[in-house]
């Protein structure tokens, strides 16, 4: 069986055709580009309050506090750790003193009883204070130990802190790096569209726009209503509107953005 022969399909309509092929008209190129402008403005936006960025704070925040607790806990811990050593030094001075005292005792030409009984006595009086130094020592390591443990602890979260406020950054980072690659594309469409536009337009909208300082210069009439300033244009000016040529500028009278319809 022979298929059926494939004929051209059913005629696109004539107006539909024609409005496909018929290029924007100027004022629609200019809202083009203000919707561009406001694409590029959400960009901005949107990079500036990033939800991480007040997660960073949160988290840089911490951190100055820990740091704070280190700075206290390490001027703590170096007093100590000073005084354990000044201790440490003064038993080392005294183990000398013994030593040499000891050796003196025992030394064949020493024949004096009363000599080697000072040097007996001077032996037990530095043994007592190099006792008792001991003790201190042993007391300041005492109090060292929690706050070498509370120190580590510390350090531990300061690592932490330190991990996150890393993986914070690389998602800003990422972030910024997508709205940058975004921003190219739309800056590049703008640009053309700019090249395509009417320049006096172009040079209005410009002027309007630095005056403005981001409030919004342009709109579409949608119905009734300025898409600009979401107010609805009274009837007298709406009439006055739709009935203007093509190309002829329209303000709404409500915010006195340029119009669009």
């Amino acid at each position: 069986m022979t298929p059926p022969a494939c004929g051209p399909g059913p005629a696109e309509p004539a107006a539909d055709r024609a409005a496909e092929a018929s290029p924007p008209g100027p004022l629609e190129v200019l809202a083009q580009i203000g919707d561009l402008d406001v694409r590029l403005d959400q960009i901005t936006h949107h990079v500036a309050h990033l939800p991480e960025r007040e997660i960073r704070a949160g988290i840089e925040k911490a951190m100055r506090a820990l740091a704070g607790e280190a700075r206290v806990l390490d001027t703590q811990i170096a007093d100590l750790e000073r005084r354990q050593r000044g201790r440490e030094d003064e038993v080392a001075r005294i183990e000398a003193k013994r030593a040499h005292n000891s050796e003196r005792l025992y030394e064949s030409h020493l024949t004096s009883p009363k000599e080697a009984e000072a040097l007996t006595a001077e032996a037990a009086s530095l043994a007592r204070r190099q006792t008792e130094i001991e003790d201190h020592i042993l007391e300041l390591m005492e109090e060292l130990e929690p706050l070498n443990d509370t120190r580590a602890g510390l350090a531990a979260r300061q690592a932490e802190a330190r991990e996150r406020m890393d993986a914070v950054d690389g998602a800003i980072a990422a972030a910024e790096h997508q709205a940058s690659s975004e921003r190219s594309e739309v800056s590049s469409a703008r640009e053309a569209l700019v090249a395509s536009a009417d320049p006096s337009l172009v040079a209005l909208y410009e002027e309007r726009r630095t005056a403005a300082r981001g409030a919004p210069v342009l709109g579409r009439l949608v119905g009734t209503t300025c898409s600009a300033c979401h107010l609805e244009v009274p009837s007298v000016d709406y009439e006055r509107i739709v009935h203007l040529g093509p190309d002829e500028l329209a303000e709404c009278p409500q915010c006195g953005a340029l119009l669009v319809r």
